[in-house]
């Protein structure tokens, strides 16, 4: 018969918000449970020389988040994104660094698609801006609290609902940058996309791309922890004992199992349902079926020119109209830096329902249906290819559907006083950073379980990085208002 093993904290998940949690817990000797072969979840990338391929987050925040403080300490290099970032391609036309407030006039549009496109725009410039401000946390707030106020803004609406009627070729683009965060405009509140326009278009606050790809980092985390990982180990089971919490597991010798005081778990949701079903309560069922996965599914591209290329200055590009809904160039952020040029890496990746609509596909079958909308984009990319790299992510990630809010205060809490969640799912917008600051709660949490014997709820970094007036005046131009924002 198997021995439990005894250990004052086990961790479910070696993502970033897994290995941010052991981390901060290192003084209590944690156990990680990872199923897969590899660390770092969402987040995953090869190096190819100078170049990098991904199929995964890609993103990184400034120096002065946690992320970026873990990039500082590994000495790990972030590259400043300096390609344009508003670039839209529509009827197989590049519309390209066109200033934000003239983007409703570049777009081959009619004139009813131009003025329900800018009416639209309108109304999310004013929510982005709304969401930036919600964002800023106040003396005496702790990070959850702020978590919930912008899970709450707009929670109840559906970002369909809330743009109301539109003309269909404003409709398209729209559901493309729906599809973007995973979803669709019916099925997303307009807490999430205010999200979105109050991050991702901010170039401040997501602007880098790291130097040999972003699974560096977690990488880096997963040596620093090597002794408290267990690759290909599946959590089976988990349950509440007396003082502390069971967890059964599958590994490469077979069954086990590990009794701890206190349990964080950090895998997506579909993940973690069937281990730990039996230990839910009502309450807890209801919070988790209120988190909703969607699908991305990727492909990076390696290609061999040495010549520039019509890309290279552009970093993404929105397509309304295309098999896949966006198009990273990783290779602009390098060759700005200085490096000679030996090719490039883009990625497309399709969210929502054009993830799905590819799911059930072959990777062979998913590449060619993503090169081939690519050629009416750029042709020069499928006689250049070196090699390509495909990833279906089933649950790339979640979005807040209408209603998701009223979940939040039972995952912020866990279950039982000793199992926490940590992840970017519990959290109002997906990202790194996200992930590691509901990482670094979930480990407080425990601590006051192992150190005082209760439960410390509390979290005192900013969730948000000080409002960089440009950046936000930028976002109200594309949406028709190039005023300055009130400060």
């Amino acid at each position: 018969m198997a021995v439990t093993e005894e250990r004052d904290v086990v961790i479910i998940g070696a993502g970033i918000a897994g290995l941010t949690a052991a981390r901060e817990l290192r003084a209590h000797d944690p156990l990680v449970l990872e199923a897969s072969d590899r660390v770092g979840g969402r987040i995953w990338s090869k190096q190819c020389g100078e170049l990098a391929m991904s199929v995964g987050a890609h993103m990184f925040p400034p120096p002065d988040s946690v992320i970026g403080g873990l990039v500082t300490e590994y000495g790990l290099d972030v590259l400043k994104i300096t390609g344009s970032m508003l670039n839209l391609a529509l009827q197989d036309r590049v519309i390209q660094d066109a200033r934000p407030e003239l983007m409703p006039f570049k777009l081959p549009l009619s004139l009813r698609g131009r003025v329900s496109f800018a009416r639209g725009g309108l109304k999310v410039k004013r929510i982005g801006d709304e969401y930036m401000r919600l964002a800023v946390q106040q003396p005496g707030e702790t990070a959850a609290d702020v978590r919930l106020r912008l899970l709450q803004y707009g929670g109840d609406e559906s970002f369909a609902d809330f743009l109301g009627p539109l003309h269909p070729e404003a409709e398209q683009i729209f559901r493309a940058l729906c599809n973007r965060t995973i979803a669709e405009p019916g099925e997303i509140s307009v807490s999430a996309m205010a999200a979105l326009f109050g991050h991702v278009w901010d170039t401040g606050d997501l602007g880098r791309n790291m130097r040999g790809g972003s699974g560096l980092l977690p990488e880096s985390m997963g040596r620093e922890l090597a002794d408290q990982i267990r690759l290909h180990t599946r959590a089976t089971s988990l349950a509440f004992d007396g003082a502390g919490v069971t967890v059964g597991y599958e590994g490469p010798d077979g069954a086990g199992s590990v009794r701890a005081r206190a349990a964080i778990v950090a895998v997506p949701t579909p993940d973690l349902i069937p281990f730990m079903a039996d230990a839910m309560t009502p309450g807890f069922r209801s919070a988790i079926d209120r988190v909703t996965f969607g699908p991305h599914v990727v492909m990076s591209i390696r290609t061999g020119e040495s010549e520039p290329m019509p890309w290279d200055d552009l970093y993404s590009i929105l397509t309304p109209d295309y098999a896949f809904n966006m198009v990273f160039n990783h290779t602009n952020s390098l060759y700005a830096a200085g490096t000679p040029k030996q090719g490039s890496v883009l990625m497309v990746y399709g969210g929502a329902q054009r993830g799905y609509a590819l799911l059930g596909k072959s990777h062979a079958e998913i590449e060619e249906v993503f090169l081939r909308d690519l050629d009416r984009l750029y042709p020069q990319v499928r006689s250049n290819i070196v090699e390509t790299w495909v990833m279906p992510w089933a649950h790339a990630g979640a979005f807040a559907a209408p209603g998701r809010w009223r979940a939040q205060e039972t995952l912020e809490r866990g279950l039982g006083g000793r199992v926490f969640l940590a992840g970017d799912w519990v959290s109002d917008f997906v990202s790194m950073e996200t992930a590691a600051l509901t990482a670094i709660d979930a480990a407080a949490n425990v601590r006051g379980v192992i150190e005082r014997g209760g439960v410390q709820q509390v979290a005192t970094r900013p969730v948000a990085v000080p409002r960089d007036p440009k950046a936000t005046k930028r976002v109200q131009a594309f949406f028709g208002d190039a005023s300055a924002p009130e400060e």
